[in-house]
């Protein structure tokens, strides 16, 4: 073998470990991780210091400082003002923040009734909004939403969007499409051909729990559950920062449980299943006959399955006006919904809750009685030593636009957001 021949195979050999793998993916696979580290320390904590960062990752300040300078030349970091010198003098060190606008998300929630859409920056501040009661297919709502939110964007904005993200019910995140009428729509396929960027898609629930997980109280938690209440119940479960979405991808698909205290447990009575949602409210009203109150009543005379949201509305204004029949009833669809809550509790021992949908507009007035029906149920069980924190979104009515934005970001942030600079 020709002296060449063997320099060239140590080359080989010294580029590879112990088991035969290329240590130069590793190098570039560490080099995105600590980007991404960086990057998520520079948003939770800034403004910080570049030592600062190395003491919170535990890593090797000169390592921080070399990610720092690929972090601004992509737009990232922004130096801020001179921050206090440590306790033995010295400089004083020079702050960092998050650049908050060097890269755009767009995020899309399709309903039944309606869809809308956001362009957020990376902390979730909202520069450009819009809505439309949907009257037509799907793939047409989000067409026309995501062409409307392009032509907001200025041609600097442009450069710096990333991707859309786009929550749905009946989606398949793997493969880029959602159901609709017994169709499988390719809905991340159209908006790329379409407008050039490239598009998620999830369901809504999951939507919901990367929303919380990037922008919501789930952000900082390592283990939490959420659960969906709009037309049906759906359930989500982050465990140690990751999505679980069970063996085949269908996991928060829940089965019927009764209540153990009701005298009627039949399938088809809302309030002794698991899947207790908004539109029950109406037959709590129904029951209660005469004593229903006037708030209650017109929401009585409202199509709950096809205009939720009326029912929704009506029984808020009992609420605002302390209606005795109107806060009964709520009170009562909370004892309900508690042991669904409390059974999910037992099962996965979430360190946080959190729910939501239309019903969170009905605040205070659903959730202290739900926090103390839970907290009743959670002294019953021996093995608990407490209920788990419990919370309302405070995303409001975007947070499954929000969860689509949050979908962008979990795929792109850590490898195209960083590599490509406007």
């Amino acid at each position: 073998m020709s002296t060449k021949r063997t320099t060239r195979a140590r080359r080989q050999r010294g580029r590879r470990g112990p088991l035969g793998q290329s240590l130069l993916g590793n190098v570039q696979t560490m080099r995105q991780v600590n980007e991404l580290l960086v990057l998520k320390c520079l948003r939770d904590h800034a403004p910080i210091a570049s030592v600062g960062i190395a003491e919170k990752l535990g890593i090797n300040p000169a390592t921080v400082c070399k990610v720092l300078r690929r972090l601004s030349r992509a737009g990232f970091v922004r130096r801020g003002a001179l921050g206090e010198a440590g306790p033995r003098g010295g400089r004083r060190p020079r702050l960092l923040q998050l650049e908050r606008c060097a890269r755009l998300v767009m995020g899309i929630d399709v309903a039944l009734a309606t869809a809308r859409g956001i362009v957020v920056d990376l902390v979730g501040n909202v520069l450009h909004r819009a809505e439309e009661a949907r009257a037509s297919a799907p793939e047409e709502a989000v067409l026309r939403l995501v062409s409307e939110l392009m032509t907001r964007l200025s041609a600097r904005e442009r450069r710096r969007l990333v991707g859309v993200g786009i929550g749905a019910m009946g989606a398949l995140y793997q493969a880029g499409v959602m159901f609709t009428c017994g169709r499988r729509v390719p809905i991340a396929e159209m908006v790329k051909s379409q407008f050039g960027v490239e598009a998620f898609v999830d369901e809504n629930t999951n939507a919901f729990a990367m929303a919380e997980k990037h922008f919501g109280f789930g952000r900082g938690t390592s283990s939490f559950l959420c659960l969906w209440y709009r037309h049906g119940v759906g359930h989500a479960f982050v465990v140690d920062g990751r999505l679980f979405r069970g063996a085949h991808n269908s996991f928060g698909e829940t089965r019927h449980h009764l209540l153990p205290d009701r005298a009627e447990n039949r399938p088809d009575d809302p309030l002794c299943a698991v899947e207790v949602r908004p539109q029950a409210i109406t037959e709590v009203a129904a029951r209660m006959g005469a004593k229903a109150g006037p708030f209650l009543s017109a929401a009585l005379h409202k199509d709950a399955r096809q205009r939720p949201e009326e029912v929704i509305v009506a029984v808020a204004r009992g609420i605002e006006a302390r209606d005795p029949a109107t806060m009964k009833a709520v009170d009562e669809m909370a004892r309900a919904m508690s042991v669904s809550i409390s059974l999910l509790a037992d099962l996965f021992d979430p360190e946080l809750l959190i729910i939501g949908g239309p019903l969170t507009r009905w605040g205070a007035a659903v959730l202290e009685p739900l926090r103390r029906y839970v907290g009743q149920l959670a002294e019953r069980t021996e093995t608990r030593t407490g209920p788990p924190r419990l919370e309302f979104t405070r995303l409001g009515d975007d947070v499954i636009a929000y969860g689509g934005a949050a979908l962008v970001m979990e795929r792109l942030f850590g490898a195209v957001a960083i590599a490509t600079a406007p």
